[in-house]
């Protein structure tokens, strides 16, 4: 009697003791463990404020070596001398990369571009939204330590290798984002080093080879490298800027010129409000574009004047001004 009386408490956990009557499955709750649907939220809640904060992170020309300076509010009372404009930096340095001889791509049937590896610095279009594959010589061999890429933010390059057939092969995938830019990759294989300059052009060439001769060297040219994680070189940042108009919580911090590049620096966590950029002079400034990296938006151009407008209610404005304000 008491081990029948046993198996029918235990067997209750899953669907109730038959005795007489069918009263279907019972719903036990176990005192103690943690809700499988919580417990998901939570991990999903983790991944989103990493990305949230993954931004923040990401270094800029001065963020972690200077202090905080230097761009001047207008209220600062007291006499003040002007600002004497700095002369532009040097026209070689407007872009990211900086090539020796360009290689001149061969495009072949059915979509692939090849390029002689001894011929000078190759260069991949690859628009974003785009998947583009370089493919390594036939017993070429690397390990991803030996990859390179000069601006992880906006580019992802894969280390990748194929199993069967023709596919059996070594090979890099490239993937811009939408902000996308010019970038470089440097890999070293167990024959050989590229070192190919990207560009988000389109069209992307979606499958890149190259091709051998005798007698070639066993690197591809050097590219000009640059400091910190977002691939941009550095110089002595020029810190003439006024800031002007509203204060809202957005409102930059400062505003530094640094290797032909203009870099307007927002609060922790502020550069996400987003407010709209309008770049006023010089004229050509604008169609060079921005990007947003890591605390900071970034223009590709020495501005001179701008105009950052908030969304939110009465569409607050602050006014970037070079020298001293107009």
């Amino acid at each position: 009697m008491k081990r029948a009386l046993l198996l029918c408490i235990t067997s209750t956990m899953l669907t109730a003791c038959a005795s007489g009557d069918d009263t279907g499955p019972v719903l036990v709750a176990t005192p103690g463990m943690p809700s499988p649907e919580l417990a998901l939220q939570q991990s999903i809640d983790r991944v989103h404020a990493f990305m949230a904060s993954m931004r923040e992170r990401l270094d800029t020309p001065v963020v972690a070596s200077r202090p905080l300076e230097t761009t001047r509010p207008t209220d600062i009372t007291g006499p003040r001398t002007p600002a004497q404009p700095a002369p532009l930096p040097a026209a070689t340095n407007a872009t990211p990369v900086v090539r020796r001889h360009e290689a001149a791509p061969l495009f072949g049937k059915g979509g692939g571009v090849w390029f002689a590896f001894g011929d000078g610095t190759p260069t991949i279009d690859c628009a974003p939204g785009d998947i583009c594959i370089m493919r390594l010589a036939p017993g070429e061999t690397a390990e991803t330590s030996a990859l390179t890429l000069s601006d992880t933010t906006n580019w992802h390059a894969d280390l990748v290798r194929g199993t069967r057939g023709i596919h059996a092969g070594w090979a890099v995938a490239f993937a811009p984002g939408k902000d996308a830019h010019d970038a470089w990759v440097s890999l070293a294989t167990n024959a050989r080093t590229y070192r190919v300059a990207l560009s988000a052009r389109s069209p992307s060439m979606r499958l890149v080879a190259f091709t051998h001769s005798a007698g070639e060297p066993d690197a591809q040219p050097n590219l000009t490298p640059h400091n910190g994680q977002s691939g941009f070189a550095t110089s002595a940042p020029d810190f003439r800027f006024v800031l002007s108009g509203d204060s809202p919580a957005w409102k930059p911090l400062r505003v530094y010129r640094d290797a032909n590049r203009t870099f307007i620096q927002f609060p922790k966590t502020q550069v996400a409000a987003s407010p709209r950029l309008a770049i006023l002079a010089p004229a050509g400034a604008a169609a060079r574009g921005y990007q947003a990296v890591g605390d900071s938006y970034v223009v590709d151009a020495p501005i001179t004047e701008a105009v950052l407008t908030g969304d939110e209610p009465g569409s607050p404005t602050v006014r970037i001004t070079y020298g001293e304000p107009r």
